[in-house]
């Protein structure tokens, strides 16, 4: 079944219909294929915002079968959509992503089938260099320990990987803790416009907390905190609001994780691992 996001396109296609008789043409929107490494099995495009000859008409989640209250040679634009932080209520375009964009002749009570197609736009800036995050090349984004254990549980490993090689952070009751920062990213938009996303690939069988070390003197903010994910999972970030906050143009990613304890301050599990691959900063 369709799952229409947002009402507007319920209430366009209702006036319309009371307005005309006519028997619309059907639009079946298929999931966006992505140009770029991985495909789009390296994304989590749910969504596809739909605009027919200059007319939005919808959010849909993918795929979607919409009437189209069109006919003739009509300009299709799908723009990819993604749950922005995670969050099913909050559907975004995203913007780091290219439209798809492309004219078909459309007729009443016929179904078309739209193939969308995307990539990164082109002129995007990757805070970390392009392909470092994947931590499968020469270069990689270099991690560093930062909690008091001398222990540093932290490795590049192909077992249990998203693809080729992810880091795995580990933890038990000898060592408990785990504090984990990249390196700098300098130079974020810091004004709100444009925006600046974090994305990444994780999985994990205990909590875990995503913080920005912002600035110089490194303050902690707060960005997210990680149910368990059993599977591999994907998320993006809109990290613009903490750059506005912190008006830091140099910021770390710092990951965080504990093992979880009961109210009597036992713990509830010997051990720990999370798994993250594939983290981008992007931006124009």
């Amino acid at each position: 079944m369709n799952k229409l996001l947002l009402p507007i396109a319920i209430l366009a296609f209702v006036a319309c219909k009371e307005a005309s008789e006519q028997i619309p043409a059907y639009l079946s929107l298929k999931p966006f294929q992505v140009t770029a490494p991985g495909g789009a099995d390296w994304q989590e495009i749910t969504d596809g915002w739909l605009y027919v000859n200059g007319t939005f008409l919808g959010a849909y989640t993918l795929p979607a079968l919409v009437p189209v209250l069109a006919e003739g040679e009509s300009e299709v634009i799908l723009f990819p959509g993604v749950k922005e932080n995670g969050i099913d209520a909050t559907p975004n375009i995203y913007p780091h992503l290219t439209k798809f964009t492309k004219s078909f002749t459309l007729n009443s009570a016929q179904t078309t089938d739209i193939h969308p197609v995307t990539a990164y736009d082109p002129i995007i800036k990757y805070a970390f260099g392009v392909g470092r995050g994947d931590f499968d090349g020469g270069s990689y984004i270099s991690l560093e320990n930062r909690d008091v254990d001398t222990m540093i549980n932290v490795k590049l490993t192909t077992i249990g990987a998203f693809s080729g090689k992810s880091v795995l952070m580990q933890i038990d009751t000898g060592h408990p803790l785990m504090d984990i920062a990249t390196e700098k990213m300098v130079d974020l938009p810091i004004l709100g416009a444009p925006e600046v996303w974090l994305e990444l690939n994780y999985k994990n069988d205990v909590p875990f907390f995503l913080y920005m070390l912002s600035g110089p003197d490194q303050k902690l903010q707060p960005v997210y905190q990680f149910n368990l994910s059993p599977d591999w999972n994907k998320i993006y970030f809109n990290i613009t609001g903490t750059l506005v906050t912190t008006q830091a143009s140099e910021q770390r990613l710092y990951f965080r994780l504990s093992l979880p304890k009961d109210s009597a301050g036992k713990y509830t599990q010997n051990s720990g691992t999370v798994q993250i691959d594939n983290i981008r900063v992007v931006h124009f």
